[in-house]
């Protein structure tokens, strides 16, 4: 029970930051997106069958604050945690520009499956001011996701997340 609290304590405290504070912390058009650093975080470092549900909510949460689709954002997680899952077979998962370079791929990723779902749509189209965007969100979002292990690896080892 106190494994679950632990865990619900820090997706709302990532919610409640990327609502309130991420937009404070943005620098020109680029804003850190801490639920996709998170999302990558625990996808990259601990077995996906431990955090499928929590990555797949950091994805409902998204929803909530956005105005797109129900569920669009809880399935594009669950896509990225998967890929990032299988990524993590084959790199260095402790190694910082690791985390950075997946984190950075799966903000584009994400943003790009978005935008795509919202073009077709309401069949506005993406413009490259759009991807651009993304892309200095996604540089944004790698230099946060590289701080996480040091923040949550201790609270993860409390929670008894195994590593893989």
């Amino acid at each position: 029970m106190i494994r679950f609290l632990l865990l619900l304590i820090i997706l709302v405290a990532a919610v409640v930051a990327q609502t309130t504070l991420a937009d404070l912390a943005s620098i020109g058009p680029a804003r850190p997106d801490l639920l996709i650093a998170l999302a990558v975080y625990l996808a990259l470092t601990f077995d996906l069958r431990e955090v499928f549900v929590p990555i797949w909510g950091l994805g409902i949460f998204r929803d909530a604050f956005s105005q797109a689709p129900v569920g669009m954002y809880g399935l594009i997680f669950l896509g990225m945690g998967l890929l990032v899952s299988y990524i993590r077979q084959y790199a260095l998962r402790d190694n910082p520009v690791v985390i950075m370079f997946v984190a950075a791929f799966a903000v584009v990723l994400c943003e790009t499956a978005g935008l795509a779902v919202l073009s077709l749509k309401c069949g506005a189209p993406a413009t490259s001011r759009m991807l651009t965007d993304s892309l200095f969100c996604g540089l944004y979002t790698s230099i946060v996701a590289s701080l996480l292990p040091r923040f949550l690896g201790r609270p993860c080892t409390w929670m008894g997340l195994g590593r893989l």
